[in-house]
C-alpha cells in the first residue's frame, strides 16, 4: 500500500506548559514504535494485517483472554473477529441475522472489554431504531459475551443495555461491568453500571445504576469517534474531546451525588453528579499536527492519542507532555481508534481503505 508522507516540522509548546526547547528535547528522545522522532514513515514499518470483511471500522481492541482481535464496524452494525492477529489473521464478520444489530449494535464507535470475559459497545445513533418502536434518545451502552462461538452481534449474545446515551462517541472499561461512556447527546461522560447483567437475550434493565458527570461540559463531533481511558490507579478518566481539540481529564473520584435525570427508560437508578474536576490536559491548538483527537489509549502511563483530520498519531505522558509523534500522512478521516500489543506495537484502523493497519519499530 502506497502512502504520500508530508514532514512538518514541531513548533508549539507541549500540553502543561513546557516551553519549545523542552518539548523538542523530549520529542527528539523518541520512542520506537513511533520512529525515534524522526517523525515520518520511512522510520517505522507499517503492515497491512486485516484488508477484508470490514465495513468502515472505527475501533479495535485484543482479547483479554483470547488470541483475538475485535473491530467496530460503522457500516453494517457489526463486529468483525480476527482469529490469530498476529499469525494468520482469519476473520469473521459478525452481524445479527434476524436485524437486530440495528438496535443491540447500531452504528457502533467503540468497544471494551471487562476482565472477566464480556465486552461493552458504544453507539452514535439518534434516530429511531427497532423499527422505529423506541425513541431517538433512546439508545445507550450494549453488553456482551466475549465467546466469540456464541457472539452474533444481535438480541441472543447481547447480556445487558442501558439507555439514554444517544451518540456515544466512545467507551472505556472502569471495574466489573462499569464503563464510561462519550455522551454526545448530552455533551457528557455517563458511567454505566450493568450491576448483575441479565443474562443472554434478557430484558431487565433495572438493576442497572447511571450516573451522568460534566453534563453540557463535551464537545461533540458528528461521525468521529471520541475515545475514553479509563486510569483504574487514579480513577481518572482521560477522554478525546474532538469538537474542541483537547484531552480532557475528569477526576471521577469528585463531585457530589445530585438529582435524577431521565427520561428514565429502564427503571433503573439515574442521577447527576454535580461539580465533578474536569481539567484541560493537552490543548490541541499548542500541537503541531493535532486539529481533531480521536483515538485514545492508556498504556503503561503512555497516552496514545490519533487525529481525525491530520492522521497523526500522538503519545504523551500523563502530565500531558509530548514524547513523540508520527506523521503517517495519510488522507483526512483515515485514523479512528487504535490498541496497543503486548509488544508496544501500535494497531489502527483505516476507516476510509478498510483496513487494520500494524505500526512497528524498524
Amino acid at each position: 500500500m502506497s502512502r504520500i508522507v508530508v514532514f512538518l516540522a514541531l513548533g508549539a509548546c507541549s500540553g502543561n506548559g513546557s516551553d519549545v526547547t523542552d518539548t523538542m528535547s523530549t520529542v527528539m528522545d523518541g520512542l520506537p514504535v513511533l520512529g525515534d522522532g524522526a517523525h515520518d514513515l520511512d522510520s517505522v514499518t507499517v503492515t497491512e494485517v486485516v484488508s477484508s470483511d470490514l465495513h468502515r471500522p472505527r475501533d479495535l481492541e485484543f482479547h483479554p483472554q483470547a488470541d483475538e482481535l475485535w473491530v467496530v464496524n460503522r457500516r453494517e452494525d457489526s463486529i468483525t473477529i480476527v482469529f490469530d492477529p498476529h499469525g494468520a489473521a482469519d476473520t469473521e464478520h459478525r452481524q445479527a441475522a434476524d436485524g437486530s444489530g440495528n438496535h443491540f449494535l447500531a452504528k457502533p464507535s467503540g468497544l471494551a472489554f471487562n476482565n472477566s470475559g464480556e465486552l461493552a459497545t458504544s453507539h452514535e445513533e439518534d434516530q429511531l431504531t427497532q423499527g422505529g418502536a423506541t425513541p431517538e434518545d433512546f439508545m445507550g451502552p450494549t453488553m456482551w459475551t466475549a465467546d466469540s462461538d456464541i457472539f452474533d452481534g444481535g438480541h441472543d449474545s447481547h447480556l445487558d443495555m442501558l439507555h439514554n446515551s444517544p451518540n456515544g462517541a466512545g467507551i472505556a472499561w472502569e471495574r466489573q461491568n462499569v464503563f464510561w461512556i462519550y455522551d454526545g447527546w448530552h455533551g457528557a461522560l455517563t458511567r454505566y453500571d450493568f450491576a448483575d447483567d441479565h443474562g443472554l437475550g434478557g430484558s431487565d434493565h433495572t438493576d442497572g445504576i447511571i450516573q451522568r458527570f460534566a453534563d453540557d461540559k463535551m464537545g461533540y463531533e458528528k461521525g468521529v469517534v471520541s475515545h475514553l481511558a479509563y486510569d483504574r490507579d487514579s480513577d481518572m478518566l482521560y477522554a478525546a474531546d474532538s469538537n474542541r481539540n483537547a484531552i480532557r481529564v475528569l477526576d471521577t473520584s469528585s463531585g457530589k451525588l445530585g438529582g435524577t435525570i431521565g427520561p428514565n427508560y429502564d427503571g433503573c437508578e439515574m442521577r447527576s453528579v454535580d461539580e465533578a474536576a474536569l481539567s484541560r490536559l493537552i490543548d490541541g491548538a499548542d500541537i503541531e499536527g493535532m486539529e481533531m483527537p480521536s483515538g485514545l489509549e492508556l498504556v503503561d502511563g503512555v497516552l496514545w492519542v490519533t487525529d481525525a483530520v491530520t492522521s497523526y498519531i500522538f503519545a504523551f505522558d500523563q502530565d500531558g507532555t509530548l514524547l513523540d509523534y508520527l506523521d503517517t500522512g495519510w488522507p483526512e478521516g483515515t485514523l479512528g481508534g487504535l490498541a496497543v500489543d503486548d509488544e508496544g506495537d501500535l494497531w489502527v484502523v483505516d476507516q476510509k481503505e478498510d483496513l487494520i493497519l500494524e505500526i512497528s519499530p524498524k
